[in-house]
């Protein structure tokens, strides 16, 4: 699955490759007689209008919005804009789609995610949490869960590795932290940080874009989350029950408030510290994110950002 990416079409191309299907329309003709398809096709360059005008009845049924399609056919050039003029398109099979076509990536691997998950591990002085770390190490497709997985379908971390990323600042931060403050039990701070959004590899898919699971819609990552790190805690002989219990609590209590959709709010220190850095992590990653997007030379504001719910300066 290749192609030209979508900024780099030029009209009178070839195009031969694969494109994520944003939308499509089935349209008649001015004279009624016959149908032609005006598709959306992107990629994570850009967006491009595409229009196929023979066989379009059996092609609209093929494929739909959100399905990857292989196209052919030629770029033109229509009011300053490019398009795409199709001979063929055709749905690709999911598994012959590669994500990072179609979503920002990291770039991260597996290799990286383990090697610096045993770093961690490797500072951790209470027994039983280093114990479940390095168990959690060895699985290998959790690492590569972990390299691969995105931390939210939009706002922060929207990106392949995008979860990893996200942990990883926290991990940081509460390191920080338990530095500046001797009373933090910095063991379960950083535990925490690393494990609080774990049950977002169970939360979403990416294909040609990211989105929800069935677990993820039903239950969400905070469920999901705990879930998964008790069954890892079950494998850890003699792993303390009160341990156990504030593992878990900072996982579901990590959102902070029920109105955003925590089951708990955060009863002891360490759990308040890591809600507060999963709140600053991910303002800092949106923040960036808005005063790196386009706007008009010497315009000290962005538009609106609506993750932010206001404009943001950029003086």
């Amino acid at each position: 699955m290749d192609g030209t990416t979508i900024n780099n079409l030029q009209p009178g191309d070839e195009v031969n490759g694969a494109y994520a299907l944003r939308g499509k329309k089935l349209l008649p003709y001015r004279d009624g007689k016959g149908f032609f398809i005006r598709l959306t096709l992107a990629d994570k360059t850009g967006r491009v209008e595409g229009l196929v005008w023979e066989q379009a009845e059996e092609i609209n049924k093929c494929c739909r919005a959100g399905d990857v399609v292989q196209v052919t056919g030629r770029v033109t050039e229509y009011n300053g804009a490019i398009q795409l003029n199709l001979a063929s398109v055709e749905k690709c099979p999911d598994d012959q789609v590669v994500p990072e076509r179609f979503i920002s990536s990291t770039g991260i691997t597996r290799e990286e995610v383990w090697e610096t998950w045993l770093n961690i591990a490797a500072t951790i002085k209470t027994p039983p949490l280093k114990q479940l770390l390095l168990l959690m190490a060895n699985d290998q497709n959790l690492m590569e869960a972990m390299a691969g997985s995105p931390a939210a379908k939009h706002n922060h971390h929207a990106l392949l590795g995008g979860l990893w990323q996200h942990s990883m600042g926290i991990v940081k931060a509460a390191e920080g932290v338990a530095a500046a403050y001797p009373r933090v039990d910095r063991d379960l701070l950083v535990t925490g940080a690393l494990l609080h959004d774990i049950g977002k590899i169970e939360e979403y898919r990416v294909r040609a874009d990211i989105d929800y699971t069935d677990a993820g819609r039903l239950l969400g990552h905070i469920v999901l989350g705990a879930g998964l790190v008790d069954r890892y805690i079950a494998r850890v002989p003699g792993f303390p029950a009160v341990l156990r219990l504030k593992l878990l609590h900072m996982i579901v209590s990590h959102h902070g408030h029920y109105e955003w959709q925590s089951p708990k709010r955060p009863k002891f220190l360490e759990a308040a510290i890591l809600h507060q850095l999963d709140m600053i992590d991910a303002q800092v990653d949106m923040f960036g994110a808005a005063t790196s997007s386009g706007r008009a030379p010497g315009d000290n504001w962005t538009g609106w950002v609506r993750s932010l719910d206001r404009y943001v300066f950029c003086g």
